[in-house]
């Protein structure tokens, strides 16, 4: 026998309806999150495309560039007989792609170890800048190189028992003389293509001498050097020392790289 109530009825009726209602509310609920997560999963995998696409353009453009730089390293080397090792060639700009086909590259280093007739070792140090193409090859509109030559070599040059070193940007000459050690210490100073030393302290033994004894100063005079030519049409513009080399500074504008690339 059934002794449910209308009143119970229509509560029983209430609760299913509500249950079925907070279902529903349930499952659109989820079906709102599942619908908002797609987009954002979207633009991930477009942000991780573009990323990946990214890095294969500067992949390409790199060893687009890499190939250009052996290839113009490569023609340096066979065009420069003094050259002991290929040089290295570093191409600026990015994209070197987009420089490559106007054929202008706003910088462009070279790098190489060379022997000059006599023997000495050099190391040369070019950076040009606005290189572009020409009919015979190319053309900078400005260049800066340093030759390096390194002090011992140097010292070799100048007999047994000599020795040279940087301090402050000076040069000191140490040498025997009867057993005892003689230094002096120079100003180096470059004279259109000559190289001049002039003495700013001297000692025998230790104890101070004048730096304008006319025997250290006819010593010194014997030591000028005229700079060989340049390469490339560089024009001397200065001479310095470091503890480990002497420098030559030079300069131009408006360079021609005869079949240089």
């Amino acid at each position: 026998m059934n002794h449910r109530t209308p009143q119970a009825d229509a509560r029983a009726k209430a609760g299913v309806r509500g249950t079925a209602v907070r279902g529903t509310a349930v499952r659109g609920t989820a079906v709102r999150g599942t619908a908002a997560r797609r987009p954002r999963r979207a633009r991930r995998w477009v942000a991780a495309g573009a990323c990946a696409l990214l890095a294969v353009v500067v992949l390409a453009d790199r060893v687009a560039a890499g190939v250009a730089e052996d290839r113009m390293a490569d023609r340096i080397a066979a065009r420069q007989s003094a050259l002991v090792a290929p040089p290295s060639v570093s191409i600026g700009g990015f994209p070197f792609l987009w420089s490559a086909a106007a054929g202008t590259y706003p910088e462009v280093e070279v790098e190489g170890r060379a022997k000059t007739e006599d023997g000495l070792p050099v190391t040369a140090s070019f950076d040009l800048h606005d290189v572009s193409r020409t009919a015979g090859g190319y053309a900078a509109a400005q260049a800066r190189a340093e030759f390096k030559v390194p002090l011992d070599a140097l010292g070799a040059k100048r007999g047994p028992g000599v020795r040279l070193a940087g301090h402050d940007g000076r040069l000191e000459i140490t040498r025997s003389v009867m057993g005892v050690p003689l230094v002096v210490t120079a100003a180096l100073k470059l004279t259109g293509d000559t190289v001049t030393l002039e003495p700013t302290a001297a000692s025998l033994a230790g104890r101070p001498l004048n730096p304008a004894n006319p025997q250290i100063a006819a010593a010194l005079k014997e030591a000028e050097r005229k700079l060989p030519d340049l390469p490339l049409g560089l024009v001397p513009s200065g001479i310095s020392v470091d503890g480990g080399a002497v420098t030559v500074h030079g300069e131009a504008k408006e360079v021609t790289l005869p079949g240089a690339a």
